[in-house]
């Protein structure tokens, strides 16, 4: 009969520290052989009935709001939310990568958080971040930039100058590959953040990791056997020395939605999805041919621990550490 290393049984169980009460001996793991988990479009609980159709807004729906008015936006805005917790929720809840995707308003020089329609701006969001780190000096956290829509060269500068106004000197520095960046690296060099910015106006900025370092292939797909067989494949083929995002998440089109209009991205979607994800990711191993980043729909669904499965994960690292020394 296998051990149990004692240690494993804590690991998750304080999920708003859980980093900074990982074992020593995980402390020194590159943070890309961890299981961490995260939120797919982040902010989008900020997303309500009345909020207006966003530039990233599919030309269909575009079509029916011309034909139906704002009736459309609240069919929309069932499919659009994709979280229920606000942000400083999901970090308590032991979230640790955040997925932004944003556009811009004519007229409006601020950011906002975008996923079909409008959210909230994206200041209020690094605030929250930004309070977060401060009282919780132990833990880091990922945020990716993943779009941006209706983006001029004056928006991305903007949007630059609010990151480095909130986390300056804690943003980790951009390196050839990540096997050195650890948990214990990252508290003695005093940085918290590490921002990924999927665009080309951050080539060269010392501070903004590119979207080559991680990689985030996406299933694109609304059955469940196919999304788990693509994770599966991904996951295989997973460079060993960058980052690596597992997207646990379907995604409707037109013909779906069309079919399921009355309902919801969560019932239709999310829930199913959610359910069969956890005893998949039981069975997963992290580590550098395993999971890294892994992200989901209503990280906060009742009876789907999906934060603390993902955390837990970790405690097979133990038994590998052990055996390597």
């Amino acid at each position: 009969m296998t051990k149990v290393n004692p240690l494993a049984a804590t690991i998750g169980d304080d999920l708003e520290n859980w980093m900074s009460l990982l074992p020593g001996n995980l402390q020194n793991i590159p943070i890309i052989y961890l299981a961490i988990p995260g939120s797919h479009d982040s902010a989008s609980y900020s997303i309500t009935p009345s909020s207006g159709l966003s530039p990233d807004a599919i030309p269909f729906v575009r079509q029916l709001a011309k034909v139906f008015g704002p009736l459309v936006k609240r069919f929309v805005f069932n499919w659009s939310v994709t979280q229920e917790i606000t942000i400083k929720e999901q970090l308590q809840c032991g979230v640790r990568y955040l997925d932004l995707r944003l556009g811009t308003k004519t007229g409006n020089r601020n950011v906002f958080f975008v996923h079909g329609q409008y959210g909230m701006e994206i200041e209020k969001i690094l605030q929250e971040i930004d309070a977060f780190l401060s009282d919780h000096e132990g833990e880091i956290i990922l945020l990716d930039f993943q779009h941006f829509y209706s983006f001029t060269k004056e928006n991305h500068s903007y949007l630059m100058t609010l990151i480095d106004s909130h986390f300056g000197n804690r943003m980790c520095p951009v390196s050839r590959t990540l096997t050195h960046v650890t948990l214990h690296w990252m508290r003695e060099k005093g940085y918290q953040v590490i921002v990924i910015y999927r665009d080309d106006s951050a080539v060269g900025v010392p501070v903004y990791w590119p979207s080559n370092k991680w990689p985030t292939p996406w299933p694109e797909t609304t059955s469940i056997s196919t999304m788990i067989r693509f994770l599966e494949e991904k996951i295989a083929l997973r460079p060993a020395d960058v980052g690596f995002v597992t997207q646990c998440i379907l995604t409707p089109d037109v013909k779906f939605f069309l079919k399921h209009c009355f309902s919801s991205l969560k019932k239709k979607c999310a829930e199913p999805c959610n359910h069969a994800i956890i005893p998949w990711l039981e069975a997963q191993q992290p580590g550098s041919k395993g999971i890294n980043i892994v992200i989901s729909d209503f990280i906060k669904m009742q009876n789907i621990p999906f934060c603390k499965t993902v955390i837990q994960l970790n405690a097979s690292l133990l038994q590998e550490v052990r055996l390597s020394q």
